[in-house]
């Protein structure tokens, strides 16, 4: 059985052709972005990015991201840059 990727070129060609041809028109912007499957938090972890966001810091060499209700007071008081973005919306912020 040839099982589908969960995400990917393989799964939607067109979609990656069309971001490929993005990312070749503006280089300089391509180097500061990259595409990534939301496939676990949306399916494991079961996030809703309607009332979450993720919180994202630098420890011991490490990317951790942990996901907290919008009107939590540390999201609120943050006002740290987004660095992941879904359909116009903020869905992480990283943390210095």
């Amino acid at each position: 059985m040839n099982k589908k990727p969960a995400c990917g070129p393989e799964r939607d060609p067109e979609f990656f052709a069309e971001i490929d041809k993005v990312f070749a028109r503006y280089p300089e912007a391509a180097r500061r972005y990259s595409v990534r499957c939301l496939r676990r938090e949306l399916e494991t972890l079961k996030i809703d990015f309607t009332r979450q966001v993720g919180l994202s810091r630098v420890e011991d060499g490490r990317i951790i991201t942990e996901f907290r209700d919008r009107d939590d007071d540390v999201v609120r008081s943050s006002h740290h840059a987004c660095c992941v973005w879904h359909e116009g919306h903020c869905y992480e912020q990283c943390l210095e």
